[in-house]
């Protein structure tokens, strides 16, 4: 595999997740990795030091925790006309060991699945479950409660809308969680599409795996980012094996898959689409890129959306290469961590704007980039998935 430097953009960890340094998940969690810092603000071009980040974590707890304490999240409200409904369950892949904790046995994957509904279900979605919102609060450094409004208005036991709808799947940054990939998810499914987030154990903040036993990221990091990458890819195409068998979700359309992440979640839809005729287009969310890809590119359509900063040389090769529509973005005011949910958290929970560039969330204001980043993941794959009901980049 092609070895790259870490001086581009990703593999990140989605934003203030990262700082968990002291966070000690149940049972046989890793504690977050420290590696996780890549994405966060930059010294000379090099990540900050963990010095600096911690008075960052203390700056962010500070902020945020009074806030917090007192006031409930409003996630954006997707702009679709179907209800959104919601389902997790965990898959295990038995003829593939675990490759990052080779001792856990069979790899497992989580899957948090929104789709459309006929109508709403009878209860709110809790995207986070009791076991892993704890890890998510320290991380966040404010209580518990609040995040379990983060599934917006997606609802459990929906019945899911007639027809057959195409299929998005999801991946997330170094050691985040498709968690804070929601109001992307929501606002997809509110549009007809069934969206597959894909929860990456040893390489997630903290997923709980089944009864509890929450598994956090691998401490090593970047150390061992291309086996993340390599696992990731191999995840997503264990997870297309088994779209058959999805049941909860409505009928889905195996003829029209696409996927998106952001950072190494990005990165990792590249490679799955290069390995994985399946995969009909991708979206990568400023995330630098790995492997064969970038030498060969795709003759599918994959689309690149950055923040502020540098040309990624990764990104700029396979631009080269590719021989299928590869449209590229750029979101003035946006830093790394603002392709996230954090980017709307960030205000609610208190974080003022100073702050919210110093934890790489960059000076754009949360509508902005929430609207701007589902509008155009919403005609990109319209028009390179579901046979362009719109116009789209």
């Amino acid at each position: 595999m092609t070895k790259h430097t870490a001086t581009e953009h990703g593999p990140a960890m989605a934003g203030t997740p990262a700082c968990a340094q002291g966070h000690r998940a149940t049972s046989t969690a890793h504690p977050p990795a420290h590696a996780a810092v890549h994405g966060l603000p930059r010294h000379n071009g090099r990540p900050v030091r963990l010095a600096r980040l911690a008075a960052v974590v203390v700056t962010i707890t500070a902020l945020f925790a009074p806030a917090a304490a007192r006031a409930a999240i409003m996630p954006p409200a997707p702009t679709g006309n179907a209800p959104v409904g919601y389902l997790r369950l965990t898959l295990t892949d038995s003829h593939r060991r675990d490759p990052v904790t080779p001792a856990s046995g069979p790899r497992r994957v989580v899957l948090r699945v929104f789709y459309p509904a006929a109508a709403a279900g009878p209860s709110p979605a809790a995207v986070l479950d009791d076991a892993e919102r704890p890890a998510f609060a320290a991380a966040f450094g404010v209580p518990p409660d609040p995040l379990i409004a983060l599934g917006g208005p997606a609802t459990i036991g929906a019945r899911p809308a007639a027809g057959r709808h195409a299929v998005l799947l999801v991946s997330h940054g170094l050691g985040s969680s498709t968690a804070v990939l929601t109001a992307d998810a929501t606002e997809l499914a509110s549009h007809g599409y069934v969206v597959v987030g894909i929860e990456h154990p040893g390489d997630a903040l903290a997923v709980d795996v089944g009864a509890g036993r929450v598994v956090g990221a691998d401490p090593r990091g970047l150390e061992i980012v291309d086996l993340l990458y390599r696992t990731r890819v191999a995840d997503v195409r264990f997870v297309l094996d088994r779209l058959a068998t999805l049941r909860g979700a409505g009928r889905l359309d195996l003829g029209r898959v696409g996927g998106f992440g952001h950072s190494l979640g990005g990165a990792a839809m590249a490679g799955a689409m290069l390995a994985d005729r399946r995969m009909r287009a991708g979206v990568d969310l400023d995330g630098r890129l790995f492997g064969p890809v970038i030498g060969r590119g795709l003759s599918r359509p994959f689309g690149i959306m950055v923040g502020d900063g540098p040309a990624m040389p990764s990104v700029t090769a396979f631009r080269r290469h590719a021989g299928g529509p590869h449209p590229l973005t750029r979101a003035a005011g946006t830093a790394h961590q603002a392709f996230t949910d954090l980017v709307w958290l960030a205000p609610q929970f208190g974080l003022d704007a100073a702050t919210r560039v110093s934890v790489g969330l960059g000076t754009v204001d949360a509508a902005v980039a929430v609207a701007r980043q589902r509008t155009w993941l919403l005609r990109f794959f319209d028009r390179h998935l579901r046979a362009g009901r719109r116009g789209g980049p």
